[in-house]
């Protein structure tokens, strides 16, 4: 079972700084950015993700939606806030032996989650982590075998190791 990073949006949000100055131009582009950089994130970690928002901060009409099998956005009602969302989540999740953890900077709400078994992870860390998965994700894909072509007919434009050239030469001139 995978393990699962629950996200308290808005908090995070308010604590990144590049986010923060983006929300106060527009908070929908600021979220919007956020989910697609904890998608890859999550993607990228191999995390079961929760993003979890508050209602009162948004229009949205659908209270759940899924971004492909392992990324999950929820919107709490407008009673409700993000924290006591995450509690539930966390404290109904305490019997699946998994490790489950809690990214928010909310000091009361980390030790409400860390009674429950779950980690907690703030802001500063989170941001942290993302940006070392994001240059792990650069470097991994500027050392990548195939890239880009020169022309419509041509699949590999370079590739880094001598063997696999080689190979794949050898593959081009048998087809003549």
């Amino acid at each position: 079972m995978k393990e699962l990073l629950i996200v308290d949006g808005y908090n995070i949000i308010f604590a990144w700084a590049s986010l923060k100055k983006l929300a106060d131009e527009s908070l929908d582009h600021a979220r919007e950015t956020f989910i697609n950089t904890m998608a890859g994130y999550g993607k990228s970690k191999g995390y079961q993700l929760i993003l979890v928002f508050d209602a009162m901060y948004t229009e949205e009409t659908e209270k759940s939606m899924k971004i492909g099998r392992d990324c999950e956005i929820i919107f709490t009602d407008k009673e409700e806030t993000a924290d006591s969302c995450i509690e539930r989540l966390v404290y109904g999740r305490r019997g699946e032996r998994r490790i489950v953890y809690v990214a928010t900077s909310d000091g009361p709400e980390q030790n409400q989650i860390l009674g429950t078994g779950a980690y907690r992870i703030t802001a500063r860390e989170l941001a942290e982590d993302v940006e070392r998965v994001r240059q792990e994700v650069a470097a991994y894909d500027h050392r990548n075998v195939l890239k880009g072509s020169q022309s419509r007919n041509e699949i590999v434009y370079r590739v880094q190791d001598a063997n696999v050239l080689q190979k794949l030469e050898k593959i081009r001139r048998s087809k003549k």
